[in-house]
């Protein structure tokens, strides 16, 4: 189709000015950045139930505290003290607990849980301390959690492990761990089908090193344009044991994470953290493509769009509106990866279906 938007615009055949509603899709992925999963607990009490309610309880407390340094910026949250409320307020801020996995005893309860929080409550208190909430989530980084050559087989598996249940795929800068098949250098050209069948824009190589009582983790992110050095993690073993490992590998998985998260969040702050608007012309040649760009536009609804607006459809063309949050850049990355086109023309922005 030769048509510049402003002819298709000239020849839309109907004005729809109406809302476009993301699906429920959409809103469940938003609600899950008040999620967090992964939290581990160990609590002993007099009798199994009162263990339990103690693990519970724990779960609120920590789930709180990573949430509050997931939604706010680190800058902000130094300058005050955290906030810290009791457990009559946690509890009224806990929609559900789910139970990832267990162990208990008659005095003893062990367990990996998920807690969701209620997203209106949090912000209210959070902005109750004058702190900033930043909630909007970017696309998924696939992590490829590899490991040298002279790391054991059983510390390898337990280093992919510990990013499987860290619970950082509700991130704001998901982490999706990648599958085991996915090994070696950090390399685009191997890693980008994993990406996609992820819907990663990008690929966090994390490669494990254990150099006596150290270990270590180099961090390299590669994508279809780019290769970035994000430095190296840390973290000492306390023991010689299977458990003071897991925590050595958690705390790794943990700082990388704090990294990632940390960088997205500075970048919405600093001047992408305004809302901008955009009107753009939807270009299509069938029903098929009109239907891949509302869907492009609804999965990005997920992440950096939202008031999505279907302002007039032609036959041909439609005119389409949305506000985002980041810069121009990051908005035409994550429409690339939903399967959008956005471009610039001399008549303004084209959104087309990626391939055409």
């Amino acid at each position: 189709m030769n048509a510049t938007p402003l002819a298709v615009f000239a020849a839309f055949a109907l004005a729809a000015f109406c809302a476009f509603a993301p699906g429920a899709a959409s809103a469940q992925v938003r609600d899950n950045v008040y999620a967090v999963g992964g939290v581990q607990v160990d609590e002993t009490a007099p009798n199994a139930a009162a263990a339990q309610q103690a693990g519970f309880a724990a779960a609120h407390r920590i789930g709180f505290e990573r949430l509050v340094r997931r939604l706010t910026v680190p800058d902000e949250l130094a300058r005050i003290a955290p906030p810290a409320p009791d457990a009559a307020t946690l509890e009224r801020l806990v929609l559900s607990v789910e139970v990832e996995d267990e162990r208990r005893s008659a005095t003893r309860y062990i367990g990996r849980l998920s807690v969701r929080f209620d997203p209106s409550g949090v912000r209210n208190l959070l902005r109750g301390y004058n702190l900033a909430v930043v909630d909007t989530r970017t696309a998924p980084v696939l992590v490829a959690a590899v490991s040298a050559q002279d790391v054991a087989p059983e510390t390898a598996s337990l280093w992919r492990e510990v990013w499987a249940q860290g619970g950082f795929g509700d991130e704001l800068a998901p982490l999706v761990p990648a599958p085991e098949a996915l090994q070696g250098a950090p390399a685009w050209d191997v890693a980008a089908p994993f990406a996609q069948s992820a819907s990663a824009a990008s690929v966090l190589f994390a490669t494990l090193r254990v150099q006596g009582a150290t270990v270590s983790a180099a961090l390299v992110e590669v994508d279809s344009a780019n290769r970035r050095e994000r430095g190296e993690v840390t973290a000492r073993l306390n023991g010689g044991d299977a458990a003071a490992l897991r925590v050595a590998l958690a705390s790794l998985a943990d700082q990388a994470n704090l990294r990632i998260q940390n960088e997205w969040k500075s970048r919405i702050a600093i001047g992408g953290g305004q809302r901008a608007r955009i009107s753009a012309s939807a270009l299509y040649t069938s029903q098929a493509q009109w239907e891949r760009i509302k869907q492009g536009l609804e999965g990005a609804a997920q992440t950096l769009i939202s008031e999505i607006r279907i302002e007039a459809v032609g036959r041909e063309g439609a005119l389409v509106s949305f506000s985002f949050v980041g810069d121009p850049n990051q908005l035409t990355a994550e429409l690339q990866r939903r399967g959008v086109r956005l471009e610039q023309s001399a008549a303004g922005p084209v959104l087309r279906v990626v391939g055409r």
